[in-house]
C-alpha cells in the first residue's frame, strides 16, 4: 500500500476510534481524545485493520499519526 493511502486509512481508522477529526499531524499531544486508554484501542484497531503485528518496542513510540503510519510501512 502507498504512503499516501496507508496515511490515510491510519487517519481514518482513528478518527473512528477517537471520535474525533485526525490530521497527518495529530499525536497525543494536540488531540485530548487520545488518553491511554484510546491508544490501546486505537493501536489495536490499526494492527485488526492491517493485519499487523507491532512490536513491545514500537509500541512505545507509537504517539503520533506519523510515527503509526512510519511503523504501519515498516511492515511493524
Amino acid at each position: 500500500m502507498s504512503s499516501p493511502l496507508l496515511r490515510d486509512r491510519v487517519i481514518a481508522i482513528a478518527s473512528s476510534v477517537l471520535k474525533c477529526e485526525i490530521h497527518a499531524d495529530s499525536s497525543r499531544e494536540n488531540t485530548p481524545q487520545w488518553d491511554s486508554l484510546k491508544h490501546v484501542e486505537l493501536v489495536f484497531a490499526i494492527e485488526d485493520e492491517l493485519g499487523l503485528q507491532f512490536s513491545e518496542e514500537q509500541l512505545a513510540s507509537l504517539h503520533s499519526i506519523a510515527a503509526l503510519v512510519a511503523a504501519a510501512e515498516s511492515g511493524a
